[in-house]
């Protein structure tokens, strides 16, 4: 077991820790350091990963094939089911049962595997990158870099302070533009694909 432990740190603080920390370097140089260097405010720089967040979101969507395994899910679900209705048809009461049976669990066993991978896909696609940005923003924006800039510990103070908020931290401003540019890309995807289907439709017609 000691020597597990042992094999494992090695594993964390000669792999893992700086790899870990040679990503998060490069990503605030690539993006951070970048943004300063234009002029952009952190604000701004927050709202930007977070669009960008929603776009390398939309671009996992692509790769993995999201919407055409939706589809071939779909369809071979409702072949199945018209397959499970047609027994029906059957005279005999234990011949229909048994074959009721057999269906409904082949049916059971690939919903319950799509629902897997369709959690496991959305895990993957939105909640893993909102985390680890999320983790590498409040690092990189953390106590020592704001109140440095700004004097306080937020992006930006509220004058009002609604709800007793003195101000907008980094977590609640990537959330916030992430949900937004996620809900408006959605939106956009849902008009660009509908415009596009229907066009393609009336050209096949």
């Amino acid at each position: 077991m000691e020597l597990l432990n042992t094999l494992l740190d090695y594993i964390f603080y000669r792999g893992i820790q700086p790899l870990t920390l040679c990503v998060r370097d490069l990503f605030t140089f690539i993006f951070l350091d970048t943004m300063s260097f234009l002029g952009i405010p952190y604000s701004g720089q927050v709202v930007i990963i977070a669009v960008s967040t929603v776009l390398f979101a939309f671009f996992l969507r692509k790769w993995l094939d999201v919407e055409i395994k939706e589809k071939i899910f779909k369809k071979r679900f409702a072949a199945q089911k018209a397959e499970r209705d047609n027994i029906a048809v059957i005279p005999d009461k234990n011949n229909r049962d048994a074959m009721f049976t057999s269906a409904d669990q082949s049916i059971d066993e690939d919903f319950n595997t799509y629902l897997a991978q369709h959690y496991f896909r959305y895990v993957l696609i939105y909640l893993l990158p909102i985390f680890l940005v999320m983790a590498w923003l409040n690092d990189t924006l953390n106590e020592n870099v704001l109140p440095v800039v700004s004097g306080h510990p937020y992006l930006f103070l509220l004058p009002s302070q609604p709800f007793g908020m003195e101000g907008v931290s980094v977590t609640l401003l990537f959330l916030f533009s992430y949900i937004i540019s996620l809900t408006a890309g959605f939106q956009l995807k849902k008009r660009y694909f509908l415009d596009t289907h229907g066009r393609e439709e009336s050209e096949h017609s």
